[in-house]
């Protein structure tokens, strides 16, 4: 392969559910003229704002000019001023993110976010291979066609020919034709001035590792000075952000000296000295750590003036909307679960009763157990073990109507053949079942009388073996017959009535 064609690939796979499909990088700032063409195609249109770039579309920038292509997750390439790039393919949906980007000329800076699960992200050329999971830097070739990649934070692996090189924060590390990588150490490693600089050393075959690292020792010098310098001239404060963000965008304040130009993420804005608010933005379904360079540019320079991170987070909820004591189901809703996928669980005490995963906000319905329960419904992350957020705890009735009736042990009627003497009374029992009772649950019925002449008797709970057993001691005066009463009321407002009937002979 010619060497002045490099292969970038960015593959990002990400197991988040319910991922809305998304079809291409977005262009969020132009600078310049930028020119793209699309796929089969050979006339050149101008590149605008708010366009995506899909498979298949070249892109050219030219002296002075450059592009910053958004993704979903908010992480960010910006092609450079003189470069010529084919993104072979851009796709992202639920399951698969994937950018393949050839660079045929120039560089790209890039700001990744911090990728999650079995995601990864990662950069090639025909011979080298550049892994990375969350980090900023700038990647590229040089002039004279040698690969080379610059971290500002965070880690990448490189892989050329059988070299691995870890590059770390702060690193430049280039490949050079059948000699050893060089590695040097630099503060500004990544910053496009030291890029471009040192890439024009690297292209001059007749330096040695020591000449290279000394010239790198040198610009990086310089540029910190410079650095310093700006710094010192334009100031900024930036106002705090939540730790926990729920939206698919934050509001960021920044308040710097007049005169400095602002970049975070696509936006850039002018300092007249008082506030200015940002407004970065990603995909709903992008969910994880974030974090966004603040980028101060003055006096034809660029400089980092601050960051800002974050965690990306929809807390999943749910609510009951009601429940019917006498139909023994309670409805339910849940919230945050859209393009977000997460279980919902729901206990009666310790035990689960079900647990569904759901990658959208529904409204459904379960079961009650008769009689008075706690139950528990817990909204959670597919990738948490447990989480406090989501949940709630209510205790719930199920009172369901049954068709309930009351059996009496012995029959309806029973004689007596005893003398009483006057003024005396019997103190027989009675012993019925009640038939019916949803789960035989005594919690279901609400009151039992048992009553003869308007006097009630205490009425205890018996062994049955067809239903909920009750017994009564009764105190039945001499005479020739005497009825006695059986009320229930169920605590679902069903009632049940029966006699039993003592004949004295």
């Amino acid at each position: 392969m010619d060497r002045l064609k490099f292969i970038a690939v960015f593959v990002l796979v990400v197991a988040m559910s319910a991922m809305a499909a998304f079809q291409g990088g977005k262009v969020r700032s132009v600078l310049g003229d930028v020119s793209y063409q699309k796929k089969g195609k050979t006339n050149w249109t101008a590149l605008r704002v708010g366009a995506k770039v899909q498979d298949g579309y070249m892109i050219q920038t030219y002296t002075e000019s450059g592009v910053q292509i958004n993704l979903p997750d908010a992480s960010v390439i910006s092609i450079e001023e003189n470069a010529l790039v084919e993104f072979s393919q851009v796709k992202f949906d639920k399951d698969t993110r994937i950018s393949d980007v050839k660079i045929l000329k120039g560089l790209l800076r890039f700001d990744a976010q911090k990728q999650k699960g079995n995601s990864t992200f990662a950069f090639r050329t025909g011979t080298m291979t550049a892994s990375i999971r969350g980090t900023d830097g700038t990647i590229g070739l040089t002039e004279g066609g040698q690969p080379y990649g610059a971290l500002n934070t965070g880690e990448m692996v490189m892989e050329n020919d059988g070299q691995q090189v870890t590059v770390k924060s702060q690193q430049f590390v280039a490949f050079r034709k059948d000699k050893p990588a060089v590695v040097v150490e630099a503060k500004n490693a990544s910053d496009p001035e030291f890029v471009k600089k040192l890439g024009e050393v690297l292209d001059d075959t007749t330096k040695s590792d020591d000449a290279i690292q000394a010239q790198a020792k040198e610009l990086d010098q310089k540029i910190e000075v410079r650095n310093e310098d700006l710094k010192s001239k334009y100031k900024c404060v930036i106002d705090s952000v939540p730790a926990l963000v729920s939206s698919d965008s934050v509001e960021v304040g920044v308040t710097c000296t007049a005169g400095v130009r602002v970049s975070i993420g696509s936006e850039s804005i002018l300092s007249d000295g008082s506030k200015m608010r940002f407004t970065p933005s990603w995909e709903r379904a992008a969910f994880g750590d974030k974090k966004f360079l603040v980028n101060c540019s003055a006096e034809g320079s660029t400089f980092e003036c601050g960051r800002i991170a974050f965690t990306y987070r929809i807390d999943r909820k749910v609510r009951l909307t009601k429940a019917s004591e006498s139909s023994c189901v309670a409805n339910y809703a849940t919230e945050g679960f859209n393009e977000n996928q997460g279980d919902l669980s729901i206990f009666k005490g310790d035990s689960l009763l079900q647990k569904t995963t759901i990658d959208k906000d529904i409204s459904g319905r379960f079961k009650l157990l008769p009689g008075v329960h706690t139950y528990k419904l817990v909204a959670q992350n597919v990738d948490s073990a447990t989480t406090a957020a989501g949940t709630i705890t209510r205790e719930l009735k199920c009172f369901p109507t049954t068709k309930i009736r009351i059996s009496v042990r012995d029959g309806n009627s029973v004689v007596i053949k005893r003398k009483v003497s006057q003024g005396a009374a019997i103190y027989p029992e009675v012993e019925f079942d009640l038939l019916n009772v949803a789960a035989n649950d005594p919690s279901q019925v609400e009151t039992i009388l048992v009553t003869l002449g308007g006097q009630a008797f205490p009425v205890e709970q018996i062994p049955s073996k067809s239903g909920l057993g009750y017994r009564a001691k009764l105190k039945i005066p001499r005479g020739k017959s005497k009825a006695v009463k059986i009320d229930v009321l169920m605590r679902s407002g069903e009632t049940a009535y029966a006699t039993k009937t003592f004949i004295f002979k």
